[in-house]
């Protein structure tokens, strides 16, 4: 029996360790409440970028001004950015309340990161269709890119490319393995490995238990035997 039980705990060890090798395997490293926006051939004067989105009715997101992202960059409700609603669109930072501004580069790699007040996927299958607004320090919109869309993300977690060079935008998302597969990729190696352990158990206890049988078997002839 003990070594029933050393059996079953090196098994178990070893699917221990299977789950989560399988696990930090398919864990996939990526900030979904963060968004960059890169930028490339930016009108001169350019100091931050900002995306713009079309409200639905009622929207969820809408306010009148951000205060908190208004004070991040020194801006009024009065600002060209805080007033632009050219086909509909208005400025995410200060016209809603999804994200916060966090920091802008503007280097040879320039960009303007946001931290996102929910997770990536959930505000961009809320607004698929986005545009980039390239503004001065006083919120001044110096150019506006062309409309681009993201596709929606279902059961999955991604990384939100949003790439605008000069009129043009580019998105994109990259996309990690999808949330069942972290949970049926280790349940087809613990279901094996639980049924392996518990077959050498039960083959072990049989072995045990036919050899005590055959053990008692003998003893019961050998007393036969003194009997005559």
């Amino acid at each position: 029996m003990k070594r029933a039980v050393k059996a079953f705990i090196a098994v178990y060890f070893a699917v221990f360790m299977c789950f989560f090798g399988g696990m930090t395997a398919f864990a996939w490293d990526v900030d979904t409440m963060e968004q960059n926006i890169d930028l490339k051939n930016a009108p001169e004067g350019t100091a931050f970028a900002d995306i713009l989105v079309k409200d639905r009715k009622n929207d969820k997101y809408a306010v009148d001004f951000n205060e908190e992202n208004g004070k991040l960059l020194g801006l009024t409700k009065d600002c060209g950015l805080a007033q632009y609603s050219k086909d509909g669109y208005t400025s995410m930072l200060l016209r809603h309340s999804c994200a916060c501004f966090d920091k802008a580069e503007i280097s040879e790699h320039m960009y303007t990161s946001f931290r996102l007040k929910e997770e990536n996927s959930e505000i961009f299958n809320h607004f698929q269709t986005i545009k980039v607004a390239y503004c001065d320090k006083d919120g001044n919109v110096l150019g506006v890119t062309e409309k681009a869309k993201f596709d929606k993300l279902r059961f999955n977690i991604g990384a939100y490319t949003i790439n605008a060079n000069g009129d043009s935008l580019s998105c994109s998302i990259s996309t990690g393995p999808p949330y069942f597969m972290m949970i049926v990729v280790p349940f087809l190696v613990i279901v094996p490995a639980i049924l392996t352990a518990a077959g050498i158990i039960i083959a072990r206890l049989r072995k045990k238990a036919q050899s005590a049988k055959m053990i008692k078997h003998i003893q019961s002839g050998e007393v036969d035997n003194d009997e005559k």
